[in-house]
C-alpha cells in the first residue's frame, strides 16, 4: 500500500515576514485497496545552524524566540528559533483506491525573525513541514524550503484594531502588509545623495558621490568619481558583504569578519577629471541585517593607485624633441617606470530587500515537494 503526498505553496517560494503563506497538501491513495490516514498536521519552522568552532550559540531571549511544541518538533532538529502554531489538517481519513484529498493551511513568519541567510559562520533557514501517519505505521515528514526576506525595524500592522466606518464605506479599506512593507523600502531608497572626500596627506584624491542613500536587491549602485590634485592612475571598486560575529557569541575574541566579493570594476583614469562606475547587487543574496548572533553589512571597497612623483599633467615622457621646418616635433612615449602607491578606502552602503515576485524570477526557489509513504 502506498500513499502519495504532494505539498505546494502559492507564489514563487519567496515571502516577506508577516506575509500569509498559503500551502496546499494533496494526499492520494495510489494502491488498489482502501487505506487510512490517522492524522496529518502542517507547520512553518525556522532553524539556525552555526560554525561551532567560531560561534557560541546561546539561548536567545524569549522575545526573540517563537516556538510551539507539536508532534513535529522533534523532527525539526536542534537550533529551532521559530515554529508556527501547528494546524491539524485531518484526522482518521479513509481513502478509497485512487482517491485524493486536498487540504489547505497557512502561516506567517513574525516580523522580528531574521531573513534566510547562508553564511560562513551562521545559516538561517525556513521550511514548511507536513507530518502524517498511516494507521499502524511510523510518522512520515515532508518538508519544503522557502526563502524569507526581512526589513530591520518593520512591524506588523495591527489588523485587529477596529476603525470607524460609515455605512457607505467600501468593504475592504485595510492596507495590505506587503504594500506597507515595500512602501517602507521605497521611502528608505529615496533619501538624499551622499558624497565623501578621500584624502591623503591633506590632499584630495577623489570625491566619491552616491546617487542614493540605500539600494535594493537587484539594483545597480551608481558611483560618481571626481579626481582631485593627486594624480590617480587606476581605481578598483569591489562590492562586498561582510559577516561579523557578535562579540557576545564569539568563541575566540576578535574573530575576523568573512568577506565575500560579488562584483568588481577597474577603471584606468590617467588624465581623467571625472568618471563613474556601476556595481550590481545580485538577487540571490541577503540584505543588511543583524541579530544577537551575527551582523551582515555591505560595503564598496576602493583601491586608488596614485602616482607619487609627478602630477597627472606630467605622467608622460616627451622623449625626443626636435625642431623641423613645420615647427616643434615631439616623439611621445610612455614612462618606463612610474612610482605608485595604493590607497584603500571602504564605503558602507545599505542594501534593502526587493519585491518577492522579482526575486523569485531570478533566484530559483522550489514551490513543491513530494513523498511516498
Amino acid at each position: 500500500m502506498t500513499v502519495h503526498v504532494e505539498l505546494t505553496v502559492d507564489g514563487g517560494g519567496v515571502y516577506i515576514v508577516g506575509q500569509c503563506i498559503q500551502c496546499n497538501v494533496v494526499i492520494t491513495n495510489t494502491s488498489d485497496v482502501t487505506d487510512r490516514i490517522a492524522w496529518a498536521t502542517g507547520q512553518i519552522s525556522g532553524r539556525i545552524t552555526v560554525d561551532e568552532g567560531c560561534v557560541l550559540l546561546r539561548r536567545e531571549s524569549k522575545s526573540e524566540v517563537h516556538t510551539t511544541e507539536s508532534a513535529l518538533s522533534k523532527h525539526v532538529g536542534e537550533g529551532c528559533f521559530f515554529s508556527s502554531p501547528p494546524e491539524i489538517l485531518l484526522c482518521d481519513l479513509q481513502l478509497a483506491p485512487k482517491q485524493s484529498k486536498t487540504v489547505k493551511f497557512s502561516g506567517k513568519v513574525p516580523t522580528d525573525c531574521p531573513p534566510s541567510f547562508r553564511g560562513t559562520y551562521v545559516k538561517y533557514s525556513y521550511m514548511i513541514i507536513v507530518g502524517l501517519q498511516r494507521v499502524s505505521q511510523s510518522v512520515s515528514i515532508l518538508s519544503l524550503p522557502i526563502r524569507i526576506i526581512n526589513l530591520p525595524g518593520v512591524k506588523q500592522l495591527n489588523e485587529d484594531k477596529k476603525k470607524p466606518v460609515h455605512p457607505f464605506a467600501p468593504k475592504d479599506e485595510g492596507i495590505k502588509f506587503e504594500d506597507y512593507f515595500m512602501d517602507k523600502v521605497q521611502s528608505l531608497c529615496c533619501k538624499r545623495p551622499r558624497s565623501y572626500e578621500v584624502k591623503t596627506s591633506d590632499k584630495l584624491v577623489c570625491l566619491v558621490r552616491l546617487m542614493r542613500g540605500a539600494f535594493r536587491l537587484g539594483d545597480p549602485i551608481e558611483i560618481g568619481l571626481e579626481f582631485g590634485e593627486v594624480s590617480c592612475v587606476q581605481v578598483t571598486a569591489k562590492l562586498q558583504v561582510l559577516e561579523t560575529i557578535n562579540p557576545d557569541s564569539e568563541i575566540k575574541e576578535n574573530t575576523p569578519s568573512r568577506i565575500t566579493t560579488h562584483d568588481t570594476q577597474s577603471i584606468q583614469c590617467i588624465h581623467t577629471q571625472q568618471t563613474s562606475c556601476s556595481l550590481h547587487i545580485p538577487l540571490n543574496v541577503v540584505n543588511t541585517f543583524s541579530t544577537n548572533v551575527i551582523l551582515v553589512r555591505w560595503q564598496v571597497s576602493f583601491d586608488f593607485v596614485v602616482a607619487q612623483l609627478k602630477p597627472s599633467s606630467e605622467i608622460v615622457d616627451a622623449g625626443h624633441t626636435s625642431v623641423n621646418e613645420d615647427g616643434l616635433d615631439c616623439d611621445w612615449r610612455p614612462l618606463a617606470y612610474l612610482p605608485v602607491s595604493t590607497l584603500s578606502w571602504d564605503m558602507s552602503v545599505t542594501v534593502l530587500p526587493s519585491l518577492p515576485q522579482y526575486i523569485s524570477t531570478v533566484a530559483w526557489q522550489r514551490t513543491h515537494a513530494k513523498l511516498d509513504v
